[in-house]
């Protein structure tokens, strides 16, 4: 029974104990007892068990939460702190150009950076801005307030840079 949608194996002993070991036997059992064990998702494997699927598929999903990012493990250890901003540049430049093809502004930069196997570690930070957007000349300044706080000086190996806080924008305005 676990191999059903919504019913996970500690749902199919709970159905179990209440004499359920089939989807037959779960189609007909009543609706009141399972809503009693299981609340709102025993009516729902109820439905689904009896053929019934109340959701939309012309309904687009829309995630809650939306990032665009992009990371790149470097070829070398850099130690010239310039490259490195250089570096982030192009990368930021990309996530920015994904940002405006999607029509959408972003608030949160969230920077990653690992230092060399032979040093070990890192830091992930994120800065939210006073106002979205999805320039890079706006962004970038954040970005090396991030990294000139949390660097370290070690060699970096891997850089990423993500933004989230993602608002579509419509007709010049923002919308959440």
């Amino acid at each position: 029974m676990k191999d059903f949608w919504g019913i996970s194996s500690a749902t199919e002993r709970r159905l179990n104990r209440l004499g359920i070991h089939s989807i037959k036997e779960l189609a007909l059992s009543s609706v009141e007892m399972l809503w009693k064990e299981f609340g709102v998702l025993g009516e729902e494997i109820h439905q689904h068990a009896n053929g019934i699927d109340y959701s939309r598929i012309s309904d687009v999903y829309i995630p809650s939460s939306r990032s665009f990012g992009k990371s790149q493990i470097l070829s070398r250890p850099y130690t010239n702190r310039k490259e490195v901003e250089l570096l982030l540049l192009e990368l930021l430049d990309d996530v920015c150009f994904r940002l405006r093809m999607h029509q959408v502004v972003a608030q949160t930069i969230q920077l990653s950076i690992s230092y060399s196997k032979q040093t070990g570690g890192g830091f992930s930070r994120q800065k939210k801005m006073g106002r979205a957007s999805n320039l890079s000349q706006d962004i970038f300044p954040y970005c090396l307030s991030i990294l000139h706080t949390y660097d370290s000086g070690m060699p970096i190996r891997s850089i990423g840079i993500s933004l989230s806080n993602i608002k579509q924008i419509f007709k010049g305005k923002q919308r959440a």
